[in-house]
C-alpha cells in the first residue's frame, strides 16, 4: 500500500522580486535553480507564523463556452490561470525582525506595491535543506494593505494580503545549480532563527477618535500619526469604551482590476481604490457627560459641591475638568445629601462649574447624534502594544478617515446595553505608520 503525505511536510517561503531575475515563471520549461532558491538573502521561510487557514493555491480557469455546429453538449475550454494567495500570520510580542513571526510581519508590512514570489514546497519538512528535484509551486504577486487580525481571546495575528501579478509555475521542480546558504530560517542558514512569541488579542488593542478638525495636513497625519494631535482636546481615547462583540476595523482587500496584455497567458490584476471598514460596539453610560455649577470650590482642597439633584447624576471614577479643577481629577467620593464630590487631587485654584464624563459617555457624546450632526474624524487603532489611553512617539499605528453613520441600541439579552456605530470610509488611510510627536 502506497505511504500517504502527512503533516507537517509544508514549507511556505517569500522570495523578493529579484530572486528569479529576467525569468518568464509562466514558461513550462521554466525552473528555478538551486543556487536561486537558498539564496539567505532573497528567499525567506515563513512557514512557523503561517496559520493553517492560508490559500495558496490555483482556483478554477476562466473558460470559453463556444460551441461548434456539431456539439450537441456543453463544452467549456479553459483559458487563463488563476490563483490565490493569503497568508495570515501569527505577530511577535514585540516589533522585531529575527524570529519567525517578525520576518512574516516585516514582509508583508512592506510598501503597498512590493513585488514578492511566494513558494510553496511540499513533501519535506520547512527546515529541510533544498535539493534538486524538490517539487515547488511559486506565485507572483504585488502587496496590498496588510490586516490586523484581532478578536476575544484570539492571539494577535497579521494578514498578507496580495494581488497576483500572473506570473505562476506549479508542480515544477528544483534544478541543478550551487547550493547557498539559504533560505532564511532554514538548516542551510547558520544563524539560529527563533519562533517568536504569541500576543492576546485582549488588552493589547486601542482606538482613538480624532476630529477632523484637528488634522489640517491629512496628507501628513497619515504618513506620520501626530501623537500631539491625537493626545490633545480633539482626541479622545475609545478603547475602554469598546466591546468586542461586532469589532471590525481595519483595511481589506483592495479592488482588483484585471490588466492583461495581450501576450498573458493568466490573469494578471493590479490593486484598484483601496477598501477599508469600520463598525464599533459601545457601552452604554448609565450616566451621561454632564456639567455642573460649582457652589464650593476652594483653592487647594480636594472637595466641590454641586447641587444634591446634580451629585446624583454622577458616579465614582469619572474624570473631572474645569477652570481651576487638578490636573487628571477623578471623583472618589460622592455625597449625595449634601453634594460634596470628593476628587482625587487638589483644585489648582477657584472653581465655579466642572464638567463630569468617563470613556463610556464621551463615546456617546461622541457618536450619539447620528442624523444631523454626524461626527466626520479618524479612527487611530494602535495593535500588540497594552492597552493605553496615550499615544508615543515612535510606535506603530494605523488611521483610517471616517464619518459615523447609523447608530443602534442593542438591548437584547443578558449583557450589558450597548449601542453600534457603522462608519463610512471617507477615502484616507495609513497602515502601519509610525508615530511622530
Amino acid at each position: 500500500m502506497p505511504t500517504k503525505l502527512l503533516r507537517p511536510n509544508v514549507g511556505i517561503y517569500i522570495a523578493s522580486a529579484d530572486a528569479f531575475a529576467n525569468a518568464d515563471i509562466t514558461a513550462s520549461s521554466w525552473k528555478p535553480t538551486l543556487a536561486q532558491i537558498t539564496d539567505i538573502a532573497k528567499v525567506f521561510n515563513v512557514s512557523p507564523a503561517i496559520t493553517d487557514a492560508y490559500t495558496l493555491n490555483l482556483t478554477d480557469s476562466d473558460t470559453d463556452n463556444s460551441l461548434s455546429v456539431v456539439d450537441n453538449a456543453q463544452v467549456s475550454t479553459p483559458t487563463a490561470y488563476n490563483y490565490e494567495v493569503s497568508l495570515d500570520g501569527f505577530r511577535h510580542s514585540s516589533i522585531e525582525t529575527a524570529t519567525y513571526y517578525g520576518k512574516f510581519r516585516e514582509l508583508v508590512t512592506a510598501a503597498v506595491g512590493t513585488k514578492y514570489y511566494i513558494i510553496k514546497r511540499t513533501a519535506k519538512g520547512h527546515k529541510e535543506a533544498f535539493a534538486v528535484d524538490d517539487v515547488v509551486s511559486v506565485y507572483g504577486v504585488t502587496l496590498d494593505y496588510p490586516d490586523d487580525l484581532v478578536g476575544d481571546g484570539e492571539m494577535i495575528r497579521v494578514g498578507g494580503r496580495f494581488i497576483p501579478t500572473g506570473e505562476v509555475a506549479v508542480n515544477t521542480t528544483v534544478s541543478t545549480g550551487t547550493i547557498g546558504s539559504g533560505p532564511w530560517g532554514t538548516t542551510t542558514d547558520t544563524t539560529a532563527r527563533s519562533t517568536g512569541t504569541k500576543i492576546q488579542s485582549n488588552g493589547n488593542v486601542s482606538v482613538w477618535w480624532v476630529k477632523s478638525s484637528a488634522v489640517t495636513d491629512e496628507a501628513g497625519f497619515i504618513s506620520g500619526p501626530s501623537a500631539t494631535i491625537v493626545n490633545g482636546t480633539s482626541g479622545y481615547s475609545l478603547t475602554e469604551a469598546i466591546a468586542w462583540d461586532g469589532y471590525t476595523l481595519g483595511a481589506s482587500e483592495s479592488n482588483r482590476i484585471d490588466d492583461k496584455s495581450i501576450i498573458d497567458k493568466t490573469n494578471s490584476k493590479v490593486r484598484g481604490f483601496a477598501q477599508f471598514s469600520g463598525s464599533l460596539t459601545f457601552f452604554r453610560p448609565k450616566f451621561i457627560t454632564g456639567t455642573y455649577t460649582v457652589t464650593t470650590g476652594v483653592v487647594s482642597t480636594s472637595t466641590i459641591t454641586i447641587a444634591t439633584t446634580d451629585a446624583a447624576k454622577i458616579e465614582l471614577g469619572m474624570s473631572v475638568t474645569g477652570t481651576g479643577v487638578g490636573t487628571d481629577a477623578k471623583v472618589t467620593g460622592i455625597n449625595t445629601g449634601t453634594g460634596v464630590v470628593t476628587l482625587s487631587v487638589v483644585n489648582s485654584g477657584a472653581v465655579t462649574s466642572a464638567k463630569f464624563f468617563n470613556s463610556y459617555s464621551t463615546a456617546f457624546d461622541l457618536f450619539k447624534s447620528a442624523t444631523d450632526a454626524r461626527s466626520t474624524g479618524w479612527l487611530v487603532t494602535r495593535v500588540g502594544k497594552t492597552a493605553s489611553t496615550t499615544l508615543v512617539s515612535g510606535e506603530v499605528v494605523s488611521v483610517f478617515k471616517f464619518t459615523s453613520d447609523a447608530v443602534m441600541d442593542n438591548t437584547e439579552g443578558e449583557d450589558s446595553m450597548k449601542f453600534m456605530v457603522n462608519f463610512m470610509p471617507q477615502g484616507l488611510i495609513g497602515v502601519n505608520q509610525t508615530v511622530v510627536a
